[in-house]
């Protein structure tokens, strides 16, 4: 039977519980039922009575008759002047765990923007990319908002009509498939639903059916603002808790609880980061006093704070330069080089210097958005007290965009209260639009294989660090030291060196990696090698990714990272959303399981496909991974076959049309096999969806470039004609991104094969002008030797 709206109050949680309104929730705000909106249609309309009180079914009626923008418009000017009152205006003083709407009005933004409160509406897929970079929390509007339809010019719409419910899927079906996973991580609440919403309610059935087949946490209440006697007892049936009453009333009791939001720690006067960003980082004053693991080390995971602390780790040769650079005027220092050759652990060595000089430090942690806007805040507390912090910033091209924002932000102050340590792999480093600060501000180092200072440090590891030289094959320590420095100089030759046991051992590191996978339990084996894979193509992975993909039982969690202690590690990301990483103990390790593993290409396209299937961008982390995946050397372009390459990257567009690289790999595809026709035709929708941006002005230039090549049927005048055109809009493009140096290289690139052609010199000449001034900007040493190579004729065809 039903439960009171005190009891109801009592075990409700809002940090725990996934709130979910509808209509009967903004009722006492003003706005109408469901009967009374498709009443005032069929006037508005049809100026009849109603004759269907189902809105979904009057609307589509109505569309029918009269076409869809004269009931949108209607619904528009029925819902947009509401204000919010009552309950639904006290809901921001909770801190919900999630909030989702099947509501069309703006009143939930109102109440949080009265509250100072941001928050963030998502209303289809694409706002996921349009709106990753924005703080607060989010609103997911299941069934879309009054600012955004088809029939006003927008891409997605409303779900109005008998049309619009069938065909969700289309835009919104992450929206439904992220409430989904809300329901089974935890608490939900449905406040205002009337229990005929036919989609709601069966995704509650279908989660109450999985919290109880599966055992997953939490409970459904339902609280039902007119009762209903029928229906309410099919839900309480199948496990779900329901009361009676309005939002006004369950607010005033819950206040009553004291269950309003917590204030923000000073942090000033305590030292502790504000909530934005005190789960996000590592605070290495606090890492250095945990326990070292230097089994882990020595066998591939990367060094951590307390391993430092526990002279576990060896100088990198450059430490004392780059440490006085830091103290004196470099407001960044970056390390670039492959994966496996020490930048995080060189990195964690200045940071736990610093702490050692009584300077806070703190690491971002990578699996997290990077926000530059909260960090701003900090430096500027920081400067006013007259200190400063260091932030390291590892695989800072993660999410470089927001790194150059702060970096240029940082670089406008004579002396900022932080400085800002990044690292970056190679590949990833040489592509992405850098901050000229970057280079006129700080320093960029190249970290590769050990220097022979080096080697002698590591040596002296052995010598005097009795838990590691207990760890190294007695073979070695027999070696002499002249016999030492000679082996260790060739295993570290190939700029890795993740692995000491592979260093000091006779085996490859395949060799050690294939034992130690061959040593474990079939069933272990296959979670080991997911993981592994899933990590090497760039999926940033977590447990709730894992149950999803490969249908893993909440309940045998506990036991499978058991079974692969030191080898994959879980560790918290947003733990109140149940959201848990987990990784193998090195990116190069899990990239050698993987090419193992996974080594036939069928295998390959299936696990792209399984993780494009469950990918969900509503979480920020998995909103990553679909960006990673595209990499060309371990994501979707290792796949040989580019009709395959071609239809996972469209399974991405689907999923997330507003995110661009997908977008950038597709038309790439579409230039290099000659489908030009397509090719324009992908462009204008991509600028469509993701809007216009750097790679795809260029990809026009490339585009008019292949079609003055491969035309047929056309004189040499029109393929000339065709460049001109390319040199022409290449110029306009470097005067709307000036700092990207691609951009530069192909107005360079048009102006040679013109040249070539027989047409004056002097265009080259004028773009190697604009390129010179462009790079007097952008800074990036790279612009200049390829400059210089463009000068000198290495890049022309002759």
């Amino acid at each position: 039977m039903p439960i009171s709206l005190d009891t109801l109050c009592a075990v409700v949680t809002p940090a725990r519980t996934a709130l979910v309104l509808g209509a009967g929730a903004s009722v006492p705000s003003g706005a109408p039922t469901g009967a009374e909106l498709a009443a005032f249609l069929w006037r508005e309309l049809a100026s009849s009575d109603a004759q269907s009180t189902d809105l979904t079914e009057t609307a589509t009626i109505l569309e029918r008759r009269y076409g869809r923008e004269s009931v949108v418009r209607r619904v528009v000017a029925n819902l947009r002047r509401l204000t919010p009152t009552g309950g639904l205006l006290g809901l921001p003083t909770f801190d919900w765990k999630r909030l989702f709407t099947t509501n069309f009005d703006c009143l939930m933004e109102d109440a949080y923007k009265k509250h100072n409160r941001q928050l963030i509406p998502i209303r289809s897929n694409f706002d996921f990319s349009a709106k990753e970079g924005l703080d607060g929390l989010r609103l997911f509007k299941i069934h879309g908002c009054i600012t955004q339809d088809e029939a006003l010019g927008h891409r997605a719409s409303m779900l109005l009509t008998e049309t619009d419910y069938e065909n969700h899927k289309k835009y919104r079906q992450l929206l439904f498939s992220h409430l989904a996973n809300a329901l089974l991580e935890g608490d939900a609440l449905f406040i205002g639903q009337s229990l005929r919403d036919r989609h709601l309610v069966e995704l509650v059935r279908e989660v109450l059916k999985a919290k109880q087949d599966e055992g997953a946490p939490g409970q459904v209440y339902v609280l039902i603002y007119d009762p209903d006697d029928l229906r309410a007892p099919l839900l309480e049936d199948r496990g779900a808790r329901v009361a009676f009453g309005g939002i006004d009333e369950f607010v005033h009791r819950l206040a009553q609880r004291g269950a309003v939001a917590r204030t923000e720690p000073d942090f000033v006067k305590t030292g502790i980061l504000p909530g934005e960003l005190v789960s996000t980082v590592l605070d290495a004053a606090q890492e250095l006093k945990s326990a070292s693991n230097v089994v882990r080390m020595f066998n591939g995971g990367p060094a951590t704070y307390s391993d430092i602390n526990a002279g576990a780790t060896f100088e990198r040769s450059p430490y004392a330069a780059t440490m006085e650079k830091l103290l004196s005027n470099a407001q960044t220092v970056t390390m670039v080089g492959a994966a496996g050759v020490g930048k995080s652990t060189f990195a964690r060595q200045l940071a736990s210097r610093f702490v050692q000089l009584g300077v806070p430090a703190w690491e971002h942690r990578v699996e997290f958005q990077f926000k530059a806007k909260p960090w701003m805040n900090i430096e500027a507390q920081l400067r006013a007290t007259g200190k400063f912090g260091v932030l390291v910033l590892d695989e800072c091209t993660h999410y470089l965009r927001q790194a150059n924002v702060l970096i240029d932000h940082l670089a406008d102050i004579k002396e900022p209260g932080l400085r800002l340590i990044l690292t970056a792999n190679s590949s990833q480093w040489a592509p992405r639009l850098k901050s000229p600060r970057i280079f006129s501000h700080g320093t960029v180092m190249q970290l590769s294989h050990l220097e022979d200072a080096e080697i002698s440090s590591l040596i002296n590891l052995v010598q005097f660090n009795g838990e590691i030289a207990a760890l190294v094959h007695s073979t070695f320590k027999r070696l002499g030291r002249a016999e030492q420095v000679r082996a260790l100089r060739q295993k570290s030759s190939a700029d890795m060196f993740v692995c000491l046991k592979n260093i000091f051992a006779n085996e490859s590191l395949d060799t050690i990696l294939l034992r130690e996978f061959d040593e474990l339990d079939e069933t272990f084996q296959e979670y080991y090698r997911y993981v592994a894979a899933l990590e090497a193509v760039g999926t940033r992975v977590h447990r709730q990714l894992i149950i999803r993909m490969l249908g893993l039982p909440p309940t045998q969690i506990s036991g499978i990272l058991g079974g692969l202690t030191d080898i994959v590690d879980e560790y918290d990301i947003v733990p109140r959303d149940g959201i848990y990483g987990w990784r193998t103990r090195h990116l190069v390790i899990a990239r050698k399981i993987a090419d193992y593993k996974f080594s036939g290409v069928a295998e390959v396209t299936a696990l792209f496909e399984t993780i494009i299937a469950n990918i969900n961008p509503s979480v920020p982390l998995e909103l990553q991974t679909l960006r990673e995946i595209c990499d060309r050397d371990f994501g979707i372009g290792r796949i040989g076959d580019a009709t395959v390459r071609k239809r996972l990257y469209r399974d991405l567009i689907d999923a997330a049309p507003g995110e661009r690289i997908p977008w950038h790999r597709l038309i790439r595809e579409l230039l290099n096999e000659g489908s030009l026709e397509e090719t324009e035709y992908v462009i204008r929708d991509a600028e469509k969806a993701a809007g216009a941006d750097a790679p795809i002005d260029r990809f026009k230039v490339r585009l008019l470039v292949v079609r003055s090549q491969n035309t047929g049927g056309i004189s040499n005048n029109d393929r000339l004609a065709l460049l001109r055109q390319a040199y022409e809009l290449a110029m306009i493009n470097i005067g709307k991104h000036s700092r990207d140096q691609y951009s530069y290289y192909a107005l360079c690139d048009v102006a040679v094969q013109l040249v070539e052609k027989g047409e004056s010199a002097y265009l080259l000449d004028e773009a190697l002008v604009q390129a010179r001034k462009g790079a007097e900007v952008i800074l990036d040493p790279e612009m200049t030797k390829r400059i210089r190579e463009y000068e000198t004729g290495h890049l022309r065809r002759h």
